[in-house]
């Protein structure tokens, strides 16, 4: 049978027709007839049922084609924006364009994104990296605070929950009362004046959260739209990880890039105070820090010292403590974040200023330490603090800057290197001092005065050498003793290296026995006369105490100047010694200038 109905006696059909087979009683052969469209009733009930049912039809398909164009936009908007997303590599850019998007979609009327921020590893939390439509200033814990300072940590409540499940929610009810009362009232949340949260999920991890406010009708973003929300949010997600990964791989090769500069840059420093500095001032460049010190380690009081500081310190206060004029103090292992990082034998990072004791009147905003190690054993500490920015071409304070994991990994560097750096300078200066006096040693007075009437000749400058003797030194071993004589010479070493000046390159030498010289660079005769002259003067001043006794030292000096008395290094040491001689005949405590040639 088929379904078929015949034609009825009025010439209608009765409705529905099918397709039949038909045999051809002439071949036996079968074929397919197709059903004819039926005619529609030309009256009644029927004809208007079935105008309905196309009627319904038609709007069901419709809104089909409606919800069709609605996913195929909305696709196109997806890839469209992760296109967008992905050709931009500043993180702060990427996360303005992000929220943009999403802004304009639903007319937000402001809008934040915080990323996770482990700057501090015993402090992980959500950070704002950057917002829109919302205060500069938020209100926290009683005070003022920078948006971009704003945080939330990382936790294990309901709230945090559903953050880790991935999904979008809303923060907020129908009445606009918050969802999680207690961490609202806990963290501030409401200084993000936030209804809809959308996790930015990547793999297992929450790199972050865009938070969504109100529309600008007043009204909020539907959970309909949730679902696009957490779409565009794994595009965005995706983008974001590569940017911040991409950013860390840049900061990398530029810390190696520095790393390279600076030891190409010390590699030849064998001067321990020189190096000191220069090492210390690389650091401060390489990671943009607004102050640091290094401090060295003290075996025999287990103290670290304060050698050499940088930064925003008044001249006079930074020269005296670079050159050594002036004591600090010193802290113990454990002290401070510097004694923690000597302790501890790693760095010590803190990024949150309200858990860095504030001492001075600058505030620390934060501050980052790491030990100088030497085969296990710690030399000294340098510690950095506060960051700076570049504002119209100044250096300027940068209250929202912060020490990440790579600034930590380039100080660290830094420091293996100063510590190679040092001990081998250490040990270069033990090899020309002389152990005695702490003056340099016969050895290197010969390479440095050859050196420096190059450097003379070359620059058309002046050069002094003094030579001075110990009066009657022979006098005191057969008086007092080997020992007494070596308390006399420790002691006019001592004042002979003060006499040096500071901030030029004068330097002093123990040439052998009781007789001491100086090298003056840039300096005439008669300047150098009143320098040394002074010197002379001290020590007819003092005594030296020996086992209860003052004993009562003079010196006499030699005084020649390159090219006025000599052009030559033997010549000008000969026109010296030639002079001292000359102050010794002549009754002794006394300064001589050699006579010019001629």
């Amino acid at each position: 049978m088929n379904d078929v109905h015949d034609e009825q006696d009025d010439g209608t059909l009765e409705a529905p027709l099918t397709d039949r087979l038909l045999e051809n009683p002439d071949t036996g052969r079968t074929s397919w007839r197709p059903a004819r469209m039926s005619r529609l009733p030309p009256h009644g009930n029927a004809e208007s049922d079935t105008v309905a049912a196309l009627r319904t039809q038609l709007a069901h398909w419709r809104d089909k084609a409606i919800e069709l164009d609605t996913a195929v936009f909305e696709m196109r908007a997806l890839l469209q924006s992760g296109k967008g997303f992905s050709e931009i590599l500043a993180v702060e850019s990427l996360l303005h364009a992000f929220m943009a998007v999403c802004r304009e979609r639903y007319g937000a009327t402001c809008s934040a994104v915080l990323l996770l921020d482990d700057l501090d590893p015993d402090d992980v939390f959500y950070r704002v990296r950057a917002y829109h439509g919302l205060e500069d200033f938020v209100e926290r814990d009683g005070g003022r605070e920078e948006t971009l300072m704003f945080k939330i940590p990382r936790d294990q409540g309901l709230l945090w929950q559903l953050i880790h499940q991935g999904h979008v929610f809303s923060v907020r009810d129908m009445q606009r009362l918050p969802r999680f009362k207690t961490a609202f009232r806990r963290w501030s949340l409401a200084a993000l004046r936030s209804d809809v949260w959308v996790p930015l999920v990547r793999g297992n991890d929450v790199l972050g959260l865009l938070t969504l406010g109100e529309c600008e009708d007043g009204t909020q973003i539907p959970e309909s739209e949730y679902a696009f929300l957490q779409e565009i949010a794994a595009v965005a997600a995706t983008n974001i990880d590569s940017t911040v990964k991409y950013e860390k791989n840049a900061r990398i090769l530029a810390n190696l890039r520095t790393l390279y500069d600076v030891n190409q840059q010390l590699a030849n420093v064998n001067d321990f105070k020189a190096l000191t500095k220069e090492t210390l001032t690389s650091a401060v460049q390489a990671l943009r820090a607004q102050k640091a010190n290094l401090m060295l380690y003290n075996p025999e009081t287990q103290t670290l010292e304060i050698k050499v500081v940088w930064g925003n310190i008044p001249k006079a206060t930074l020269e005296a403590i670079n050159d050594g004029r002036l004591a600090t103090k010193a802290f113990a292992l454990g002290e401070g974040v510097a004694g923690r990082a000597a302790k501890l034998k790693r760095p010590v990072r803190i990024n949150d200023r309200a858990r860095i004791e504030q001492v001075g009147r600058n505030v620390v905003y934060c501050i980052l330490a790491a030990p100088l190690l030497h085969g296990g054993e710690v030399m000294g500490v340098m510690t950095i603090t506060n960051k700076v920015k570049d504002v119209d071409g100044k250096v300027e304070l940068d209250p929202l800057g912060r020490f990440g994991e790579d600034d930590e990994q380039l100080l660290l560097s830094l420091a293996d290197q100063a510590a190679v750096n040092l001990n081998k300078a250490r040990l270069y200066t033990a090899s020309i001092t002389d152990r005695l006096t702490g003056l340099y040693n016969a050895r290197h007075f010969e390479s440095t005065l050859e050196t420096e009437i190059d450097h003379a000749r070359q620059s058309g400058a002046p050069l002094a050498l003094a030579v001075i003797d110990i009066d009657h030194f022979k006098r005191f071993n057969d008086t007092y003793g080997h020992k007494a004589g070596d308390a006399v010479l420790a002691r006019v070493g001592k004042l002979f290296g003060e006499a040096a000046r500071v901030g030029t390159a004068d330097s002093a030498f123990r040439y052998g026995g009781e007789e001491l010289c100086m090298i003056l660079p840039n300096t005439d005769a008669a300047t150098a006369a009143v320098e040394v002259d002074a010197f002379r003067a001290r020590i007819a001043a003092s005594t030296v105490d020996y086992e209860g006794q003052a004993l009562s030292v003079t010196v006499s000096i030699g005084l020649a100047a390159f090219p006025a008395h000599a052009d030559a290094r033997k010549a000008l040491f000969e026109a010296a010694d030639r002079a001292l001689y000359a102050s010794k005949s002549g009754g002794r405590n006394r300064l001589t200038v050699a006579a010019t040639p001629g």
